[in-house]
């Protein structure tokens, strides 16, 4: 049976916290009546808020030292806990983090991984209004880190299965030609005859 992954045998999974090999970067003081106002559509910077809400300001009103210009998971820890990966610059209210990585770990395989546990950090929230967790909950998680090869690796497939599935245009007409081959393989197959 083949491997997906090769991992030599000097190959170690580490497992560390969090904030042992990332860095959290904190939100800022917005309102949503105040991200409602000062929208635009040529905004540049993108700013995160719970759930689906999403606003695009300028730079000049976000401070240039509030925007985050690499690669993040940004943690959305109240209301519908969940996480989102963006690698364009932003930023997020302040009751929200985020967290980039250094290079000697692939952020989108730590996004990755935490979206595959995302029940976990649903099952430590705050109940209440609305559920919420501390950041503590992320901080002290622990996730296995193969060399960065194989987290790149495993970044590398999710991401061709994840185009596949949310991108209809792109997944839809792959798999059109998937299934013309395969009715073309078996069109021959079924119709052909020995003289």
């Amino acid at each position: 049976m083949a491997r997906i992954v090769e991992v030599d045998i000097e190959d170690k999974v580490e497992w560390k916290r969090i904030s042992d090999f990332c860095k959290r970067q904190k939100g800022i003081n917005i309102t949503a009546k105040q991200m409602k106002e000062l929208t635009t559509e040529d905004g540049d910077v993108k700013v995160f808020a719970g759930g689906n809400t999403v606003a695009y300001l300028y730079q000049e009103i976000v401070g240039r030292e509030n925007i985050v210009d690499k690669p993040s998971v940004i943690v959305k820890s109240r209301g519908t806990i969940d996480f989102e990966y963006f690698d364009k610059m932003f930023t997020h209210k302040n009751e929200m983090w985020s967290y980039s990585i250094s290079d000697k770990n692939n952020i989108k395989y730590l996004y990755y991984y935490m979206k595959t546990n995302i029940e976990y950090f649903r099952s430590r929230a705050i109940s209440g209004k609305l559920p919420q967790i501390s950041t503590g909950v992320t901080d002290n998680y622990k996730i296995p880190l193969p060399p960065l090869h194989v987290q790149q690796h495993i970044v590398n497939i999710l991401d061709k299965f994840d185009t596949l599935v949310n991108n209809i245009k792109e997944g839809l007409s792959k798999e059109i030609e998937q299934r013309q081959k395969q009715y073309e393989y078996w069109r021959e197959c079924l119709l052909s005859f020995p003289k």
